[in-house]
């Protein structure tokens, strides 16, 4: 995922020192979720009538803002849906899904640190929100319901999109 430092926040250099798996561990252990927030829900169809998709390319971009009790992190998502038999884009689905942590004592996490934390922790935090987003507003303008497949641990997205007519395999997630 890419990861931004939002305006005002120095980027903090790496501790090699530490083993990895054991500095998330304590991140972990010393984060709590406070809020998961929906803070942009579209969905457009390109289109004067539904039509069939068959292609969903889902995107995913992340940033993250440290607080002076914690941090948040913001995972952006773009779906352009496609038709049939064809390269045109006929709908596109996008929204926002900010998620609040709150940090007990001990300094903010390292870049590095934070980064992993976002892939390995809050990315399955905010996926029921994705997957939900995703679902409804394919429905409400007329589409076949979109679900996300599973999200599996050490992969960076659901390898698989269902609707009732059709399953996209290998979902190309682009971060």
């Amino acid at each position: 995922m890419s990861r931004t430092v939002q305006e005002g926040m120095d980027p903090l250099e790496p501790n090699l020192s530490r083993d990895p798996d054991e500095a998330l561990k304590e991140l972990v252990a010393r984060a709590d979720l406070t809020d998961i927030r929906v803070t942009k829900w579209h969905a457009e169809l390109l289109a004067d009538e539904p039509i069939e998709v068959s292609e969903l390319d889902l995107k995913v971009w992340t940033a993250f803002r440290y607080r002076a009790s914690g941090f948040d992190i913001k995972y952006g998502v773009e779906a352009p849906l496609v038709s049939p038999g064809s390269d045109e884009e006929v709908a596109s689905i996008q929204m926002d899904v900010v998620a609040s942590f709150s940090l007990t004592e001990g300094e903010r996490p390292e870049r590095e640190l934070l980064g992993s934390f976002m892939d390995q922790v809050a990315f399955f935090v905010v996926m029921p929100f994705i997957r939900e987003g995703l679902h409804s507003l394919s429905t409400r303008i007329g589409l076949e319901p979109i679900t996300l497949g599973l999200l599996h641990q050490g992969k960076g997205a659901p390898a698989t999109a269902w609707t009732s007519k059709h399953q996209f395999q290998g979902v190309p997630l682009k971060r």
